[in-house]
């Protein structure tokens, strides 16, 4: 069971490789550089039976949309190499990429205010759940367990998150405080429950969950009382996403062989089929005005994100890049990317780690450990660590304010500003010391060619 669930985490990437079974040019594809986890049968989440499978052949898609989309949608992709998160206008315009983790990023949800998402991360070792800016700065860790925390889909008053975990042995429902406070779990049942979609008053939550043997759409309120089962066909129903409006539920089913989108009452009434594809679609995510739905899709041979009319007229291809985009996220607002966010510097496995603690770097008892002197180095411009960088990779300004003496160590407290950023740091470093440097929260960090210079400065 753990290991199907190390599956989901990574459902993006091998639904992915599913897809470049059904279509030879998909094979130059680039493949994440750092998966290790043992993969396992698909069962659940599988959206074409392999009997099913039908070539992909490329054909006109885009098709007049009732109104321009507006607001961001994230998602995550393998562009780069590895899976990361990225964030777009919703008309697929200033495409900016959010991580830069060696691990994978992936299942990204919006805060209801849009200023915040929440994902999910192997970068410290196991898949947990994180949040961070909507630019990318200012990384916490909200769920640390060494199980498998996974698809947290943020509560509308802000508070909450609702996340999936495998900590009992199968897939359960759980709810926290973003501060990782007052755990509670929500389902107990002999399936596998999955990606949880809040109504928008709070009140409920809907699921897919396989415990009546197939998957079906559930919900129950936000105490985890009260189930209800919405569907009911022997075919696979997954994925649901509650409209911001409060009156319809985005599924994706396989009730006409295909994994199609559908769309239903909240009391699992009234479904309509809004595709009649031959091909994958998955992972339905509403506009904020609920006219239009984003979903990934293979229609035209790779996975991109497209945006349907919610009556299922107009359809339009939001992304081609160079690699697979997967898991949409609409933003809760119109708000939109004037420019493109700075493209941050990727961070290299074994050079640099990112750090939780709040204080590392910030105060005199937790420096940055590790860096040139600038003293010695009569480089301002660069400071102490030039293997650290701006949360979008940008460069620092650094000036030394003071040389310190704590303890028999030498310190020197600077200021660090980078272009973006509403006031300078504060930051402490250790010039003494040898240990396998962290990045302070807010910053990420970049070659690993300056961090050996470094290193071999500082000891010789």
């Amino acid at each position: 069971m753990r290991n199907r669930y190390l599956f989901i985490l990574l459902i993006g990437a091998l639904l992915l490789a599913s897809c470049k079974v059904q279509s030879p040019a998909a094979t130059d594809t680039p493949q994440p550089t750092r998966i290790v986890w043992p993969t396992a049968t698909y069962r659940v989440w599988r959206t074409i039976a392999a009997d099913n499978v039908a070539t992909a052949i490329p054909t006109p898609t885009t098709r007049p949309l009732r109104s321009e989309p507006q607001g961001r949608i994230a998602f995550q992709s393998d562009q780069s190499g590895s899976l990361d998160i990225y964030v777009m206008n919703a008309d697929g315009t200033q495409i900016s990429r959010l991580t830069t983790s060696s691990g994978v990023d992936v299942f990204p949800t919006w805060s209801p205010d849009g200023q915040q998402l929440a994902f999910t991360s192997d970068m410290d070792g196991s898949p947990d759940i994180f949040i961070m800016n909507a630019n990318g700065t200012d990384l916490t860790k909200v769920v640390d367990d060494p199980a498998n925390d996974v698809l947290p889909a943020w509560s509308p008053d802000g508070e909450q998150l609702a996340f999936v975990s495998d900590r009992t042995g199968d897939d359960e429902i759980y709810l926290i405080n973003i501060d990782g406070s007052g755990l509670k779990r929500l389902t107990n049942s002999p399936g596998d429950d999955d990606f949880p979609s809040w109504s928008p008053t709070g009140q409920w939550l809907v699921f897919a969950s396989t415990r009546d043997v197939n998957s079906e759409i559930y919900k129950m309120d936000k105490d985890g009382r009260n189930l209800i089962r919405l569907t009911d066909d022997p075919a696979t129903d997954s994925t649901p996403a509650w409209s911001p409006d409060g009156t319809r539920i985005a599924f994706i089913s396989k009730r006409d062989g295909f994994a199609n989108l559908y769309v239903m009452g909240t009391d699992g009434k009234n479904v309509v089929q809004l595709s009649k594809y031959k091909s994958v679609m998955e992972v339905p995510s509403w506009s904020p005005d609920s006219k239009m739905i984003a979903f990934a899709s293979d229609l035209e041979i790779s996975r991109d994100i497209f945006v349907l009319s919610a009556d299922g007229s107009g359809l339009d291809r939001l992304t081609d890049l160079s690699g697979e985009e997967f898991y949409p996220a609409w933003s809760p607002d119109s708000t939109l990317l004037t420019q493109a966010l700075a493209e941050p510097t990727a961070v290299p496995d074994a050079v640099c780690v990112g750090t939780n603690d709040p204080t590392y770097g910030y105060s005199l008892d937790n420096p940055v450990r590790i860096g040139y002197d600038p003293r010695e180095e009569g480089n301002v411009a660069t400071g102490c660590v030039p293997w650290l960088t701006g949360p979008q990779g940008q460069s620092l300004t650094i000036e030394l304010l003071e040389e310190l003496e704590v303890d028999g160590r030498n310190l020197c407290k600077v200021s660090v500003s980078y272009q973006g950023q509403t006031e300078a740091d504060i930051l402490y470093f250790d010039t003494n010391s040898f240990e396998q440097p962290k990045a302070p929260l807010g910053y990420t960090c970049g070659s690993p060619v300056e961090y050996l210079k470094a290193l071999t400065s500082a000891k010789y």
